[in-house]
């Protein structure tokens, strides 16, 4: 069993899905397991550890650019979006993984 994502084009535009390859009676069979967006590099695997202390801080009303991108290097998550205008935290029971997804 493998976990890759894929590249999908829909009406002109990419967009990214993640896809569990394994074989079946010798085949390779596909199973689409989740969406990742726009961009695969949006969306960053952690540890409930890792998060745990700063999700207050992350969630706060008018907190600052400048405190978040603090934060987000003190995880160790690296991002090319700014201004940063939503955190998505993702708890994926499927997949028993938590990820961090930033726009």
């Amino acid at each position: 069993m493998t976990l890759v994502p894929h590249k999908v084009r829909r009406n002109g535009k990419e967009y990214y899905e993640l896809i569990e390859e394994k074989r079946v009676n010798g085949k390779v069979v596909q199973k689409y397991i989740g969406y990742l967006g726009k961009d695969p590099k949006a969306k960053n695997e952690l540890k409930a550890s890792d998060i745990l202390p700063y999700v207050e801080r992350l969630l706060k009303h008018g907190i600052s650019q400048e405190e978040i991108d603090e934060i987000l290097k003190k995880i160790g998550i690296e991002y090319d979006a700014w201004p940063i205008t939503k955190i998505i935290i993702e708890n994926d029971l499927k997949l028993d993984k938590i990820y961090l997804k930033l726009k």
